[in-house]
């Protein structure tokens, strides 16, 4: 542990982090084996986390969820957010040019985070992403439209420092592949994720770059795969071009 961590702190977020993604909440018992703490320990943490609103207990079960107040922050985060700000009315009038949803993501450390979300109107199916969710950059058409803004070092480093894995058999695992598709997306001027993170939906993509030319944000289209052929994919091209250069200029890049 390193020296300025507080280990109360490290402890509670640990067990927060599990109740955050536990879909149908734990026990103490559960906490307490996951985390290798005292039952005692973990008692008198979710104590308090319960009495500042961050993990609620049910009085019949005794299983504790992560509370609404972490929602709430959640909320006050992405308000102060002025990417999001900029960001809502051009994705709004994107979704309803095209039909289709249109994410909004940032980068935080080797993966992205969807920021912002705007459903498309076309029928079909509904994508798994939500606000808050992370992926990888590697195997995320956003993902490989801000490395392509990057150096090749940079790259390289962010490959080697990566979990490698192939979430769907499409998914580029061979490091050579990897580097023509960011070379590939460096002349396009936009990326394709071609089912290689959710099966049977595919995006174009194109980064968001600030004063320096480095991107820290992306923004993309997806679309089911029955309906993304090549051709709609050249329909989708500009106006998403159009649309980040307009969030692109408020934010100073």
């Amino acid at each position: 542990m390193a020296e300025s961590s507080v280990q109360s702190l490290e402890r509670a977020f640990d067990i927060l982090e599990l109740l955050c993604k536990s879909r149908n909440g734990l026990s103490i018992v559960a906490l307490s084996s996951q985390t290798g703490l005292h039952k005692s320990t973990v008692h008198r943490l979710l104590a308090t986390m319960c009495n500042r609103g961050y993990v609620q207990k049910d009085s019949e079960t005794s299983i504790y969820h992560a509370g609404m107040h972490i929602c709430e922050l959640g909320g006050y985060i992405t308000d102060n957010m002025d990417v999001i700000d900029r960001a809502k009315a051009p994705m709004e009038r994107l979704a309803q040019q095209t039909g289709e949803t249109i994410h909004l993501v940032m980068r935080d450390g080797n993966d992205i985070v969807y920021i912002h979300k705007v459903e498309g109107q076309t029928g079909g199916m509904r994508m798994v992403s939500r606000i808050g969710m992370r992926r990888p950059l590697y195997c995320t058409g956003v993902g490989k439209a801000m490395l392509a803004t990057w150096s090749e070092e940079e790259v390289k480093k962010l490959w080697e420092e990566s979990d490698i894995q192939k979430l769907t058999p499409y998914t580029i695992v061979d490091e050579n592949q990897f580097f023509r598709e960011i070379a590939k997306v460096r002349k396009l001027g936009y990326s394709l994720d071609n089912q290689e993170n959710e099966l049977d939906i595919r995006c174009i993509a194109v980064a968001m770059k600030d004063y320096s030319g480095k991107a820290n944000y992306a923004l993309s289209i997806s679309v089911p795969l029955s309906r993304m052929t090549d051709e709609r994919i050249e329909q989708l091209k500009e106006p998403l071009l159009r649309e980040r250069d307009i969030i692109a200029s408020m934010l100073g890049g």
